[in-house]
């Protein structure tokens, strides 16, 4: 096949950073779509924000930005005359990212016979069901045009499906075995640790998690907390190390930061339990999860929209609810309590990785077919 005859596929969104689930996946499609010879890929970059803490703020920035935008798209068409497919990742129901699609998706509609829109940050049906104004008309109206969507999660289908996109593939993020000998947990190593990685902030459950180990870090001796990862206003690490003070467990906390590569992959290999306790509304697919039971690290998670289509029966769950700390701690007790309830989770977990999420070079064979779809009019 000619150059000149490859399809044309653009992927649309921003890479790292800011480190988030939805830039990562982003960054790892490119990467796998530019070393395959069936098709030409190209990048529609974004650059609307460096950090989480400006994602859902409007600026004069972000409104240059956008122009921009316009322009790389403009260069695409011309370049190539024509775009076979853009696979655009979804802003999420906030009401900045809600703009910036309806801003951008007619744009995207034109210059492409296909057009999928990717789900990463979920949330927009309940937006849509609590809201009626104007933003919401004109979001629907946006995406009659859309050909299909991509969703990570089976709960998640109520987004596009709201929305009134009719085709909707379930297809979840995988992750490049980092631990290809499915080495598990070492329970007989001090000191034991308790990780939770990605956000933190409230609507992640980091300070519901401190107040918890709070609860029990004077029972379990042995055990430390390792908080990885950025800390989302009006959260801060300030005021986390100023309630581990007040709890008596500083010592026993371990804030690192954000992390990459070989340093977060030792944090992973060298954890024992992984407390996913998220409750934030645009939940849709755990990353963070999938990357412990690639280490075969045991899962404690929120029983909160897509969590459970995640880690599926290879987890323990907490229920959400005006007592969110209590209910974990409840769980998290008994998971303490029983070593080897912890290794038999453990093996489980990796189980799942592999048969799941565990990445094949035929994962991206879902490009050839979504350039194969009907394109509508």
């Amino acid at each position: 096949m000619s150059r000149a005859a490859k399809p044309i596929v653009v992927i649309a969104g921003q890479k790292p950073p800011p480190t988030g689930g939805q830039n990562l996946m982003i960054a790892s499609l490119l990467d796998d779509l530019r070393g395959d010879p069936r098709w030409l890929t190209e990048h529609l970059e974004f650059r609307f924000t460096s950090t989480f803490s400006t994602v859902r703020r409007a600026n004069l920035a972000k409104v240059w930005e956008l122009l921009k935008v316009y322009g790389r798209l403009a260069r695409i068409v011309f370049r190539y005359r024509r775009v076979d497919l853009v696979i655009y990742p979804s802003g999420g129901p906030q009401t900045v990212p809600l703009v910036r699609d309806i801003m951008l998706l007619p744009f995207v509609r034109i210059a492409t016979k296909r057009l999928w829109v990717q789900f990463h940050a979920a949330g927009i049906a309940n937006r849509l069901k609590e809201r009626k104004g104007i933003l919401e008309a004109l979001l629907k109206l946006v995406y009659r045009s859309v050909d299909g969507a991509i969703v990570m999660t089976e709960f998640n289908r109520c987004d596009p499906e709201l929305l009134g996109v009719k085709d909707v593939e379930v297809i979840p993020h995988r992750l490049k075995d980092e631990n290809p000998q499915g080495e598990l947990p070492d329970y007989s190593k001090r000191p034991l640790r308790i990780l939770h990685a990605g956000h933190l902030c409230s609507l992640k459950g980091t300070p519901q998690l401190l107040e918890a180990f709070g609860q029990l870090a004077h029972q379990f001796p042995d055990w430390h907390l390792v908080l990885m990862g950025e800390f989302l206003p009006p959260y801060s690490e300030k005021e986390c190390l100023e309630r581990c003070r007040e709890l008596g467990i500083q010592k026993r906390v371990e804030i690192t930061g954000v992390l990459r590569g070989t340093e977060k992959a030792s944090h992973f290999a060298t954890a024992h339990l992984f407390v996913f306790a998220s409750v934030a509304p645009y939940e849709s697919f755990g990353l963070v999860m999938a990357e412990a039971m690639m280490w075969g690290l045991p899962v404690l998670a929120s029983n909160w929209r897509g969590n459970h289509d995640v880690a599926g029966d290879s987890a323990v769950y907490f229920e959400v609810d005006l007592e969110i700390e209590s209910k974990l701690a409840e769980k998290l007790q008994i998971l303490l309590e029983r070593p080897r309830a912890l290794r038999s989770i453990a093996k489980e977990s990796r189980r799942r990785y592999v048969s799941e999420f565990c990445r094949d070079p035929e994962d991206i064979n879902f490009v050839s077919r979504l350039i194969a779809s009907p394109s509508k009019p």
